[in-house]
């Protein structure tokens, strides 16, 4: 498929409270990812964020489900300045200037720095390089349900007694850009299978195996887990709470016991619809991470 010639940038202002969530939603509604860019004026810092949209047919489409998604977002915060909207065009090679120039190297856990693949970066002792191409696939390290998911996967790593269990075999549903799968092989896992349901991202996560030399260890397909057979020490799913929700009995089946499955793209305002259906079905809590209004919840097949 041939690339667009134009793209349209939209940005979109809001109080900084609501930044992520209307991330989230833009992502949702077309695909693409979205950066935020700080402009401080005078008694009033503002945080745009900012997303390319190609412009094709169905560009006018997504842009006015993009609208009623965050209108009914602000709509629980009627304090909340209301959000502003600016729409420009812009050609392919500005583009990828424009995109590139927001990217720098993260750190998205204590040893993991995330760094775009145009980014020269030289890591220190103990640290670990995750190279990415932001922008077509969920998942830089930027938003705090991949960074809580983050957190917990070294955590995981770091308990040496379960360690050699639980990096055995390592399901990510919606991998996205792959990035949870790519953590997870940097701390040693032996085997991970990586899925989505979107080719996009499929696509992006294969690369992104590529370009960190992580082919030996990580498979990525065009899949749902539904359709995924076998069993699996760890499962990774950051996704949202009506996504996840309908999975309950899917991931009892594909957990081995006393397997883990760490849930994010939880608000926690959210948790509790989440945690009691998973522990009707003999999922256990293990424990919680907030950070933001964001959740990271664990659960444990119980034997």
């Amino acid at each position: 498929m041939n690339k667009p010639h134009s793209w349209i940038e939209v940005s979109l202002t809001v109080c900084p409270e609501l930044n992520e969530s209307c991330g989230s939603i833009i992502f949702e509604e077309t695909g693409q990812g979205s950066f935020s860019e700080e402009i401080l004026a005078e008694n009033n810092p503002a945080h745009p964020l900012k997303a390319y949209i190609p412009r094709d047919v169905s560009f006018r489409d997504k842009l006015v489900q993009l609208k009623k998604r965050v209108e009914s977002l602000h709509a629980f915060f009627p304090d909340y300045s209301p959000p502003v909207w600016e729409c420009r065009l812009v050609f392919e090679e500005n583009w990828q200037e424009n995109w590139k120039r927001f990217f720098k190297p993260i750190r998205v856990c204590s040893n993991i720095i995330v760094c775009p693949t145009w980014e020269p970066f030289e890591a220190q002792p103990g640290e670990m390089i995750l190279n990415l191409d932001p922008g077509q696939a969920f998942g830089t390290g930027g938003h705090t349900s991949t960074r809580l998911c983050l957190k917990a996967i070294e955590d995981l790593a770091n308990d040496l007694d379960k360690k050699s269990f639980l990096f055995s075999r390592i399901l990510d549903v919606g991998t996205g850009s792959g990035i949870l799968a790519l953590a997870a092989a940097l701390f040693q896992a032996e085997s991970v299978l990586a899925i989505d349901n979107d080719p996009l991202a499929v696509e992006s996560a294969k690369n992104h195996v590529e370009i960190n030399g992580l082919a030996s260890i990580i498979r990525v397909e065009l899949a749902v887990p539904e359709n995924i057979t076998g069993s699996f020490s760890l499962i990774l799913a950051n996704l949202t709470l009506n996504d996840l929700l309908p999975l309950t009995p899917v991931f009892k089946k594909l957990l081995s016991p006393l397997g883990i499955l760490v849930t994010s793209g939880v608000l926690a305002s959210q948790a509790r619809s989440l945690i009691g259906p998973f522990m009707r079905n003999r999922l256990a809590f293990l424990g919680m991470d907030l950070e933001d209004e964001w959740a990271c919840i664990r659960f444990q097949k119980l034997p």
